[in-house]
């Protein structure tokens, strides 16, 4: 089957297909008659492992031609440090071959796909990227003053950790996310976008671009993906998931990616109070950056802008389309004009 006819499937049929595929690849781990439950298709499938006996795990079937392997173990060397730092991560399942990474196929899916196991967590999302968090006030703020604290103990361990010689992620910095080729896709490309709006968003895209290439590059490994989704909350305490877009970049890129849905549901000055509060318990916040919270905003909701032209395939994020390219051709017109991006930043 071809990428393109894949594409034009229904949302279920693709997620059955990846299911069959799934199963084939339980086999590099000896689980032959597990049951699996889709948890998510959005970036890759993930579906809920029950055993026989009760045991659950999660199999991520990973999106075609987005990670190589050797990004994929990297990503689960760096869980693993951080686990052994105190920040808990979902552990990595290793395949009976002792790999992290089990390679899958099937005739339903267009080519072979990359699997990768990993633990159950308990707890419940905060929320959704598209809908936000159902929380206000105060117990916003303390939420996010967890999210921000648990992001600068990631951040600092990523500052300092020695990562092996063959470590490779990818760098979210001014190329990958602003320039000609940015990872989510040419945002330009967007139907959704009417000239005028493409225009103004290409023009805000060039000064944010020059601007974060002065920064120099990225200095540590961040989450890269800390949305309500991958914050599980559980009896008081709040897990971190989903290291799939682990990287280096900057610590304000966190925040913005962190609080983007702020901007769906309310409250995105309560939470970005409390975020800086939590970081700031444990290390100071580079002033510089944040300085530069308009540009990394206008970056942030550009890359997602990007996401549905290279991801077409998912059917769901499609309808999400002309709402972010509303959402960034406002937020560009506000930066050009030197307004407020986002609630408490100016540009």
């Amino acid at each position: 089957m071809e990428r393109a006819a894949f594409a034009e499937l229904s949302e279920g049929t693709q997620v059955e297909a990846l299911a069959a595929l799934a199963r084939h690849a339980l086999k590099a781990w000896d689980v032959p008659d597990a049951r699996l439950e889709p948890i998510k298709y959005r970036e890759n499938c993930v579906f809920a492992v029950t055993e026989t006996d009760g045991a659950r795990s999660v199999l991520r079937v990973e999106r075609p031609d987005y990670r190589s392997d050797g990004q994929l173990r990297s990503e689960a060397a760096w869980m693993a440090a951080l686990a052994a730092h105190g920040i808990p991560t979902p552990a990595v399942i290793p395949t009976c071959a002792g790999d992290v990474v089990a390679h899958a196929a099937d005739a339903g899916v267009p080519e072979p796909r990359q699997c990768v196991r990993m633990a159950w967590v308990e707890g419940a999302p905060l929320g959704t990227l598209e809908h936000g968090v159902e929380l206000e006030g105060e117990a916003l703020r303390d939420t996010y003053a967890t999210v921000g604290e648990i992001a600068a103990r990631i951040h600092r361990h990523g500052a300092t950790w020695d990562p092996p010689a063959d470590f490779a992620r990818i760098a979210w910095d001014a190329d990958s996310l602003v320039g000609d080729e940015p990872a989510f896709g040419r945002f330009w490309e967007e139907p959704a976008l009417s000239a005028t709006q493409r225009d103004v968003c290409l023009r805000a895209r060039d000064r944010v671009r020059t601007r974060l290439e002065a920064l120099g590059p990225p200095p540590c490994l961040i989450h890269g993906d800390l949305i309500p989704d991958n914050l599980l909350a559980s009896g008081g305490t709040v897990r971190v998931i989903d290291f799939d877009d682990c990287g280096w970049s900057w610590p304000c890129f966190e925040l913005v990616t962190s609080l983007f849905p702020l901007l769906v549901s309310g409250g995105f000055e309560v939470g970005l109070e409390g975020y800086l509060a939590g970081w700031r318990r444990v290390t100071p916040f580079p002033e510089a950056e944040l300085a530069l919270l308009p540009e990394f905003a206008v970056a942030r909701i550009l890359s997602y802008l990007g996401w549905p032209v290279g991801r077409p395939e998912i059917h769901s994020q499609r309808a999400l389309a002309p709402f972010l390219a509303l959402k960034a051709s406002e937020a560009t017109e506000r930066y050009l004009a030197g307004e407020a991006v986002v609630p408490g930043a100016e540009g």
